[in-house]
């Protein structure tokens, strides 16, 4: 980018959300103070189309088939889409979160600053508030995230255009790495040493299924939470199919396991 970014996309792969979860999503999109956002609806094998066609101005994207690997390959291709389109940056939204109304704005400062300083980034995160399923009102600030912290969320991360090459890449995640997706895009823009810079703002509200949150609230975890879903995260993934399909060299042994 010759400027400071002005075109922002916003990637929302679903599949199996109720409609209202899809409208609590895409109005969080609509309510954003940036003016120039364009909203991706990327259908996995299932779509609304007459509940998106109450959202005219957002682009809708339908898969044929479901992929079921966590929305990456949904998000991979939104993404791609909108770099086809010409966004400056792109952000990514799961169905079952939202953003606060300023999110894209910060983003799109943290852009701007770092290019005036003349120190221009390839990403920029942002930080997140957990609430929990009934309890909505709740903000609650998960632990060890944030700047210094070697994992951002999949909500919390906006690629620029010099990172092009990896907005498609949620695409090409081996299936085993995709319930731990967003720490192999963290590994992939170590990899390939993005400049990345944080907002140091909240501005993602986060819709939270994980034990710890429930823990961190003082409520008790009921069953059928995510957790267990770490377990099954890089089982069977050979050092030959890292390099295949992402070029890095890397063995996934993931904390869950170690335990």
């Amino acid at each position: 980018m010759n400027d400071a970014p002005r075109s922002v996309a916003v990637v929302t792969p679903y599949h199996r959300e109720p409609a209202a979860v899809l409208r609590r999503c895409m109005q969080s999109v609509r309510a954003q103070c940036h003016s120039q956002v364009a909203h991706y609806m990327v259908a996995d094998g299932l779509p609304q189309p007459a509940l998106l066609a109450e959202w005219p101005q957002v682009r809708h994207i339908v898969l044929p088939s479901g992929n079921a690997n966590f929305g990456c390959t949904p998000r991979g291709i939104g993404a791609l889409c909108a770099l086809a389109d010409g966004a400056d940056v792109v952000c990514f939204l799961d169905a079952d979160n939202l953003f606060l109304p300023g999110h894209v704005a910060s983003v799109v400062q943290a852009y701007a600053e770092a290019r005036e300083r003349g120190r221009p980034v390839d990403a920029v995160f942002s930080s997140r508030y957990m609430f929990l399923p009934g309890h909505e009102h709740l903000r609650i600030v998960p632990p060890d995230e944030g700047p210094g912290s070697d994992f951002v969320d999949t909500n919390c991360i906006s690629l620029a255009r010099s990172a092009g090459f990896l907005w498609g890449a949620w695409s090409q995640l081996p299936r085993s790495l995709t319930p731990v997706c967003d720490r192999a895009m963290c590994w992939l823009m170590q990899h390939h040493g993005l400049r990345v810079r944080w907002t140091r703002q909240c501005t993602v509200l986060y819709e939270s299924h994980w034990r710890a949150t429930y823990l961190q609230a003082g409520l008790p975890p009921p069953e059928g939470l995510h957790d267990e879903l770490l377990r099954s995260a890089g089982v069977g993934l050979t050092p030959e199919e890292l390099w295949g399909l992402l070029r890095v060299q890397w063995t996934f042994d993931p904390p869950a396991r170690r335990a």
